[in-house]
């Protein structure tokens, strides 16, 4: 817990890496997504690495509903979709070691979560070195709508995902996500937050809601996160 407020505020002041391009380069509505493991984030070039990442995303849905009355982003347990993210998404930030930069912003072009694109790169990112136990990163909402429309989004609904794989299809898959995953009842624990204020959400102020040790691998194991509204 220490090393992960020591990053976040590491992050805060020092600005980290900029890219203007992505997104209006007007300041709307900003939020910095944090994630911690238990383990380190797996890069593949690990000591006994096998040169490939685990997979670490956070999914999006923005809504004009403050409450949606159906189901947000949720974690594929069993290899299908997209394997990636189920439910109802609108965007997902993928950490990928192999590309440069390391984060890139997707949109979904479909409902059915089949087809999507680039969009950009959050304004400020922290670079993951082998061993390093923290995802952290800032988007504009702008970079998700347009900066006409931000005004109009009302909520914004969000889950880490970890997975050892993005297979479609077979066996072997390890993942984590919000909420106990050792509990049925828990598994689909997305966060709702309408992002009119500035605040900082964390697993300690929403009620603790996801544990550790619900998942076998470390790497996967989700034991922190926050989420910071930054308003202008």
């Amino acid at each position: 817990m220490k090393r992960f407020l020591i990053l976040l505020v590491l992050f805060v002041a020092a600005g980290c890496a900029r890219f203007p391009s992505s997104g209006s380069s007007d300041f709307t509505k900003r939020f910095v997504f944090t994630m911690q493991v238990d383990g380190a984030i797996r890069t593949g070039l690990e000591q006994g690495g096998n040169g490939l990442p685990y997979v670490y995303v956070i999914a999006i849905r923005v809504s004009t509903d403050p409450n949606p009355p159906d189901t947000g982003p949720i974690p594929v347990v069993v290899p299908s979709g997209n394997g990636i993210v189920a439910g109802n998404c609108t965007h997902f930030i993928l950490w990928n070691p192999l590309a440069s930069p390391q984060f890139q912003i997707y949109q979904f072009e479909d409902s059915s979560l089949n087809e999507w694109f680039q969009t950009g790169v959050p304004i400020n990112y922290v670079n993951i070195t082998p061993g390093d136990d923290v995802l952290t990163f800032e988007i504009d909402l702008s970079q998700l709508v347009p900066a006409v429309d931000v005004p109009t989004i009302q909520s914004i609904q969000v889950n880490f995902l970890t997975m050892n794989n993005t297979n479609t299809s077979g066996g072997g898959r390890l993942w984590d996500a919000l909420g106990d995953g050792a509990i049925p009842g828990e598994i689909n624990s997305y966060f709702t937050f309408q992002p009119n204020s500035a605040f900082t959400y964390t697993n300690a102020n929403t009620g603790s809601i996801e544990p550790q040790g619900d998942v076998v691998d470390p790497d996967l194991d989700i034991v922190d996160w926050s989420i910071e509204v930054r308003l202008p």
